[in-house]
This record gives structure tokens, sequence and C-alpha cells, in this order.
């Protein structure tokens, strides 16, 4: 696991991302976090927190095009919520053209800057899948490390409390896990 600062991470391509998970503070918590369409960096993230497949991880954004390069339509009640709480803890699960997809901003200027550089990322918090997050270096270090490539060294401070979500999917507002902002 290279510990390193964001304005490093914004200096490499793309590319050099390919198949490397990164570790990086956002508002929330720390999150594991791969290219929003790297299947292999995914399968690992999946893969270390022996999380189920069935349980789709949260795609972070910067801004709303990233969500409509995918040609997803954002409802008017979805942007409302967006216009209201983001960049924020609220993660918002929409219709896309086959499946449902879970959006958030993150109010956490390390982590927007590597997405506005990296493009969407698909993360989730840094823990065995049912347990309590980490947040401390050297416990994810410990317990992470060897499937980590990157730690973003930047710091933050964030809530420790995981973001709400709602599913928006049908036009109304389904509220699936309640957290910070209450619904």
């Amino acid at each position: 696991m290279e510990r390193i600062r964001v304005d490093d991470i914004i200096s490499f391509k793309k590319v050099n991302f390919k198949g490397k998970i990164l570790c990086f503070p956002t508002d929330t918590v720390y999150g594991l976090g791969a290219l929003y369409d790297d299947k292999e960096a995914i399968k690992k993230i999946y893969l270390v927190k022996n999380r189920s497949y069935d349980k789709p991880l949260a795609n972070l954004c910067s801004n709303l095009d990233q969500i409509g390069t995918l040609g997803i339509n954002i409802p008017p009640l979805a942007l409302d919520l967006m216009n209201q709480y983001w960049p924020g803890p609220l993660t918002i699960i929409l219709q896309g053209n086959n499946e449902k997809l879970s959006f958030r901003m993150p109010d956490c200027p390390p982590a927007l800057k590597i997405i506005n550089h990296l493009g969407l990322m698909a993360t989730t918090s840094v823990n065995e899948s049912g347990e309590q997050e980490l947040n401390d270096y050297q416990e994810i270090k410990d317990r992470f490390g060897q499937a980590i490539d990157y730690f973003i060294v930047d710091c933050w401070r964030f809530s420790g409390i995981s973001s709400t979500v709602v599913d928006i999917s049908k036009n109304k507002i389904e509220i699936i896990r309640q957290g910070s902002i209450k619904l």
C-alpha cells in the first residue's frame, strides 16, 4: 500500500489506475474505490470485503455531467434532492438503462479532486462486509493493506456516519438506509 497525496494522484494518467484500489477520505468515512468501469478492480473490492455481489457499490461523482455521460435520465425529484443535499451524505439510486445505479457527491475536497481527475469511482466503506467501518490508517493497513494500492494521506474530518440512501428509481422516495440526513 503506497501512501500518496491527492496532488500526486492527479499528476498520474487515468490508465495508471486500471486494476488498482484506492483508499481515500470522504465526508462520511474512508472509502475503497476503483474506476467506475474497471471490472477487475471492482471484483478485488468485493473479494477483499467478502461482500455479496448482489450488493452494488455506490458511484461517487463530482458533478452531474458524470451521471449524464451514462445516459441516465435524472428525474426532477432526484434533481431536487441533489440540489438540496449535494455535495453531502446522500446516496441516490436511479434507474439506469438495464439496472439501478447509486450515486453520491461527497462533501470532501480531496475526494472531489480525485473524482474530477479520474471520473466516476465505484466505492464502498473500508470494512469487512457487515462490520464496522475502519477510519484509522493503521487498522486499515493491518486489515486491508495487501489489497489497497494507494492510500490517500490528505486529511479530512469525516462524520463517521454512513450516508442516507434513497431509491428514486420509481419516481418516489424510498428510504433504504437512514444515515446522517433525515428524510
